[in-house]
């Protein structure tokens, strides 16, 4: 019989309390890992303006609110107030003592035009008025109309007197009114201009120059006329533009 108290080697000794013995010490207890936090991404700053953007946004903006309210502004007006173009017509026009040669033109003329302001609500004043005596486009003569005002839907006659004597032109002007004269008419351009300013109530528009062409004229001035004539066909409209 074996005796018990006698050592065996090769093999663990038995725990007394039962459990497997082990053959190493047991392994110390894992230490604890430090805890890593994620890293912090600063957010990037907003970029910094261009003033010089900027500001000429502003101006553009600025600049286009100013013309859409100047705009409107006018469009409001026009349906308002509706403005127009006063009207001219040549009423009658006649010439005396008209002779041409050796290059000197002697002539008189009178005028007469007819003036309408067909505005239902602005008034015209008239400054500074000159009428001018054209042939073809040869200056002749001219001469000056007082100044007048006209109301609404107003009608104003004016007269105009120009006379020349022995005016020194071309010697090709001289023939051309003399071959028109043979054919029994002299044909003459009027015209007229004047400072115009418009007024509605208290507000007054900037003035104008206003411009009327009563544009190639008739007067039965012939060879055997004794230099005397009047306007044919009758009062002419004019153009009138500013």
């Amino acid at each position: 019989m074996e005796n018990p108290s006698r050592l065996v080697t090769g093999y663990p000794a038995p725990n007394p309390n039962g459990h497997p013995a082990h053959p190493y010490p047991a392994p110390p207890p894992p230490l604890s890992q430090p805890y890593h936090y994620p890293p912090y991404y600063h957010p990037a700053a907003p970029p910094y303006p261009n003033p010089r953007r900027s500001f000429l946004r502003t101006i553009l903006v600025v600049t286009v609110a100013f013309f859409v309210i100047f705009g409107s502004v006018l469009l409001i007006f026009w349906l308002v107030v509706r403005p127009h173009l006063p009207e001219f017509q040549l009423s009658s026009l006649s010439v005396s003592n008209f002779s041409a040669n050796q290059s000197r033109v002697t002539a008189t003329w009178d005028a007469r035009y007819h003036a309408y302001n067909p505005n239902k609500k602005m008034t015209v004043s008239y400054y500074d008025v000159v009428s001018y005596i054209f042939f073809k486009s040869d200056f002749l003569t001219s001469t000056q109309i007082a100044p007048f005002k006209q109301d609404t839907r107003n009608q104003t006659d004016l007269t105009a007197k120009f006379s020349i004597i022995d005016y020194y032109v071309d010697a090709k002007l001289v023939n051309d009114l003399n071959s028109q004269r043979t054919h029994g008419s002299v044909t003459f351009n009027v015209k007229l201009e004047a400072i115009a300013g418009f007024r509605y109530g208290a507000w007054r528009a900037r003035r104008r120059v206003i411009r009327v062409w009563c544009n190639n004229v008739p007067i039965n001035v012939s060879s055997n006329s004794g230099g005397s004539g009047n306007l044919v066909g009758g009062p002419r409209n004019c153009k009138v533009g500013m």
